[in-house]
């Protein structure tokens, strides 16, 4: 399953619910119907089989209902107490525990982590495996590949053993450059805890977490779940038969809106002083804190979640999305309050984000506030014009640039646009039409020579340039289709097959073939048998594109997964 970029294609958020205008808490009935009203018709106009939800307020869970079936054919309703998969929500746990062990001294996220995982030996091309610290990991800026699809399901592996997985394939960007996002590096991160507390992952999160909250209902696939589990459902509302996924620090949490309200309460109450039995305000707060040095990102980040932050209000977000099921949570601190919700239906994450970013933006804050400033224009440039020339591998296309008499003339998303140079460094286009008035600039960063564009208020790198190099023997002989052989991809989001070919201008892809569409992507050869897809962040870029013989026919590796030429 192709992994999603949290919070940076938005859902377009509804019109305010009439029984919650004017910035009053839903404390009364007519309000609470509102807003029961308005979920139930969200609940079934998506489709969702089933969604349950809770908001809490002053540190008090005011409302918690539920929507939908648990188990359609049975007729079981959805209810604040039914068990869902949380997905990525995991990893606010596994940032939380790590907090923990810091405090303890068994970790020091800022040291590599190789000092606490000695096997991993991940492959690079020229960056320091050293820099791929625990903190990095939390922070999504390790450069860790976002996934392995090889042995997904956790009867095929552990989560440990992402670690071997990982060394079969190599860095996908150099560490402290780009934001990517990276369930992978989530496991890694489980893993080290694992072996500095010498408590198994999920061990530690039932002792040291649920525990101690209460968390009743929360756990893993194979724990008790007394109040019941939902049952999953595909996209057209039919049963699914579920499969559990390896990578449990990422991704395995199952939990309640009951549970998760708790969850949200405990920590906003950490975060304003009072004392909890699984954080100190030190932790809460370092974790809501921004980390602003990533230069290559679309999110803004604290420790384990994503922050909207502006002026000085900020609220803290993660949501989740398993092969079935969907999960946000939303906290403002600063309010004392927060909302959760649970769905049980592929394509669920919409109602999901709907749900939480109006609460978001009910408390001032706006989506585009997770955005991150744009760095500085230049302010003077001793660069020649020449040295931006050649095209620039982004995650699904390729940029071009070349030099004209008066600036530069540049190639994205399918136009070209003249640009003049109108200050040291700065190219703008100048005419009609919405892109009047863009900006075009280049900054180095890390081993990349990178392409911004600016319009407005609004701002996106477009690649990094590559050699100017042609396509060499061994790589043309390369050219053609590929059909997967071994392990298969569960789920209805899977790789079918795929193929190295070139687009107009003779540069090479790769065309992905899943059975929703096909999927292209640059890819720009580091070594005589292995290239990385093209592009910087947020997902799925920087992935190693391994060639090599078996039985005497071209073999291809990629995500982990191998196919055979035809």
């Amino acid at each position: 399953m192709r992994a999603k970029n949290i919070a940076v294609f938005l859902v377009a958020l509804l019109s305010t619910l009439p029984g919650l205008a004017g910035g009053a808490e839903p404390r009364t009935s007519a309000e609470i119907a509102e807003l029961n009203r308005w979920l139930a018709q969200r609940q079934q106009e998506s489709g969702v089989v089933g969604l349950s939800a809770a908001l809490v307020v002053d540190g008090k869970v005011v409302w918690k209902q539920g929507f939908g079936y648990a188990d359609k054919q049975a007729g079981i309703a959805m209810t604040p107490g039914t068990q869902v998969g949380i997905g990525s929500v995991t990893k606010t746990f596994t940032a939380l525990a790590t907090m923990q062990l810091q405090a303890q001294g068994l970790v020091d996220i800022n040291q590599p982590l190789s000092r606490y995982l000695p096997e991993f030996r991940i492959r690079t091309h020229g960056e320091d495996r050293d820099q791929v610290t625990l903190r990095r990991l939390i922070t999504h800026s390790a450069g860790v590949p976002t996934d392995v699809f090889l042995d997904m399901q956790s009867d095929q592996a552990r989560y440990t053993d992402v670690v071997t997985l990982l060394n079969r394939t190599a860095l996908a960007h150099a560490p402290g450059t780009v934001g990517l996002y990276s369930n992978a590096g989530y496991n890694l991160l489980g893993h080290a805890l694992a072996k500095a507390s010498g408590t198994d992952y999920p061990d530690y999160l039932k002792q040291r977490i649920f525990a101690p909250l209460g968390m009743k209902n929360t756990g893993f696939a194979d724990d008790p779940h007394a109040a019941g589990r939902s049952k999953a459902y595909g996209p057209d509302g039919t049963e699914a038969a579920v499969f559990e996924l390896r990578d449990i620090a990422s991704g395995g949490i199952y939990s309640t809106a009951e549970d998760l309200a708790t969850y949200a309460a405990t920590l906003m109450a950490a975060y304003h002083g009072t004392p909890s039995p699984v954080a100190t305000e030190a932790m809460i707060r370092s974790m809501f804190t921004l980390q602003t040095d990533i230069p290559i990102d679309t999110n803004k980040k604290g420790l384990g979640w994503f922050l909207f932050r502006h002026d000085d209000r900020f609220a803290a977000y993660h949501a989740g999305s398993t092969f079935y099921s969907n999960a946000a949570v939303l906290l403002i601190p600063e309010q004392n309050t927060a909302v959760v919700i649970l769905a049980n239906t592929v394509g669920s994450d919409a109602v999901c984000e709907e749900f939480a970013f109006r609460w978001l933006e009910r408390h001032g804050l706006s989506v585009k506030d997770i955005v991150p400033e744009p760095a500085p224009l230049p302010a003077s440039s001793d660069t020649p014009r020449s040295r931006h020339v050649g095209y620039y591998a982004q995650k699904n296309s390729y940029a071009k640039v070349e030099e004209t008499a008066a600036g530069l003339s540049i190639r994205h998303d399918t136009e070209t646009y003249a640009a003049t140079e109108t200050s040291p460094g700065v190219f703008a286009v100048q005419g009609a039409g919405e892109a009047n008035g863009d900006l075009y600039y280049f900054r180095d960063i890390g081993p990349y020579h990178v392409l911004f564009w600016r319009r407005g208020a609004h701002e996106r790198q477009l690649g990094y340039r590559i050699p100017d190099e042609a396509l060499g023997d061994e790589w043309k002989q390369r050219l053609g289709r590929y059909q997967l052989f071994g392990y298969t991809m569960p789920g209805f989001e899977k790789i079918a097959g795929a193929e190295v070919g070139l687009q107009d201008d003779g540069l090479p892809v790769l065309r992905v073939r899943y059975n929703t569409g096909t999927f292209n992507y640059p890819i720009v050869p580091v070594t005589a048998d292995e290239a990385r897809t093209g592009g910087l962040g947020p997902s799925m870029t920087g992935d190693a594109v391994s060639f090599g013989v078996d039985k005497g026919s071209e073999v291809m590796t990629y995500l982990g997964l191998s196919f055979r030429k035809e």
